[in-house]
């Protein structure tokens, strides 16, 4: 029987990472039980400090209750602060704490970990909760101009409320995850995801069963492990909620291959591989209708067959000079047998030059069985799940 303090694994994306929590004096500590079971369900292993004043808020019983971990609130003569962990996240930092920071103070614990660790260049978290007319003092401002250009990363919430609230649990431990995983081999990466639509009349649309949560959950995947992930959504059957990497919509085929183009040739972003997870609309209606068609009337639609964007991608890559990028390309069948999935996929590889393609049956999405199958020129993979795909693919862009 799972014990009261146990978690369920959601992901590896910080197993092995020794992570330093600091907790000050906001009222956003109360979040830190969630905070600190998000981080164990992710793999992190914890130490905790608490300022003086974090304890006023919440106990250090309930913080080391969720977070299964040393807590420390005054100073120790072994100076835990200053082992050596893989990052130092400070949920919620007050400005008291920027402050601090900024300045060089060192009258707290945490604030000598901050100290140290930016000195050794530790990847450093704060995620700053106060009411707005603190945030907006153009002094708070400041601080965090100052701490960021040292190379501490700060995330901060939307307005709500008039205030500055402290980020679900899940954002913050998906940017913590993908700052400490950043490296060498990162890439920029476009995600197409979803379903499109192509409209009969001002009302009707013809469109697809997608629902955009495998390449959901992919993006997510892949911004975790440090890759830096801009997605473009078509029609999807849930509301995305993150305020981790970019999201543009466009659910009309042409716009969206316009969207992918745009993208690419962005100078800013320097996209260098694109995932095209999207059920793109392989028809559309020649000529809709103005205005709404009568309930009862006969309607004939025409429908034209429309550029398959996977197969633009691979030139519009290398015409920007991203030729040493990869292009993941998906391939759903249905009815099919392991071989002819194969097949299928081997076909549009040879079409469209893509690296690889992740191919699955309309029966596995939600059946037994592999997930789905990882083809490449050269190699054939089955996938137990959503997250072996996002492995493979995280595999290939790094190799």
């Amino acid at each position: 029987m799972p014990r009261d303090v146990d978690v369920v694994t959601h992901g590896s994306s910080l197993s092995g990472r020794r992570v330093l929590l600091g907790i000050t004096g906001g009222i956003a500590a109360v979040e830190s039980v969630r905070l600190g079971r998000e981080l164990r369900r992710h793999g992190a292993e914890l130490h905790v400090i608490m300022t003086e004043a974090a304890t006023k808020v919440i106990t250090p019983l309930a913080v080391r209750w969720a977070t299964q971990a040393t807590v420390d609130v005054e100073w120790s003569g072994d100076m835990p602060q200053l082992e050596g962990f893989d990052a130092i996240l400070v949920a919620p930092a007050t400005r008291n704490t920027l402050s601090k920071h900024a300045n060089g103070v060192m009258d707290t614990p945490l604030a000598m970990a901050l100290a140290a660790a930016t000195g050794n260049n530790t990847p450093i978290l704060l995620v700053p909760s106060m009411h707005d007319d603190l945030f907006d003092d153009p002094v708070t401002s400041d601080l965090i101009n100052r701490i960021e250009e040292r190379g501490c990363s700060v995330l901060v919430s939307e307005s709500e409320e008039g205030r500055r609230k402290q980020p679900s649990p899940e954002d913050i431990v998906s940017r913590l995850a993908h700052i400490v995983n950043r490296d060498e081999s990162s890439r920029s990466i476009l995600l197409v995801i979803g379903g499109t639509e192509t409209p009969i009349d001002d009302v009707r649309v013809i469109s697809n069963r997608s629902t955009g949560r495998t390449g959901w959950m992919l993006a997510d995947y892949l911004y975790r492990k440090g890759h830096r992930v801009c997605v473009l959504a078509g029609r999807l059957s849930f509301v995305p909620s993150t305020i981790c990497f970019p999201i543009i919509r466009s659910m009309d085929p042409l716009s969206m291959k316009c969207w992918v183009k745009d993208l690419i040739e962005n100078e800013e972003m320097l996209i260098d591989s694109v995932v095209c997870a999207a059920a793109i609309s392989d028809f559309v209606v020649s000529d809709s209708h103005s205005g709404k068609i009568p309930s009862g009337d006969d309607a004939v639609l025409n429908l034209t067959p429309f550029q398959k964007i996977l197969d633009m991608i691979p030139g519009w890559l290398s015409s920007n000079g991203r030729d040493n990028g990869h292009v993941i390309g998906f391939k759903l069948l249905s009815g099919s047998t392991e071989e002819e999935l194969v097949n299928a996929a081997r076909l549009q590889i040879e079409r469209t030059g893509v690296s690889a393609v992740v191919a699955n049956d309309l029966s596995q999405i939600d059946g037994d069985g592999p997930r789905a199958i990882w083809v490449t020129s050269t190699n054939v993979e089955k996938l137990n799940d959503t997250n072996h795909i996002g492995v493979a693919i995280d595999g290939l862009l790094r190799a």
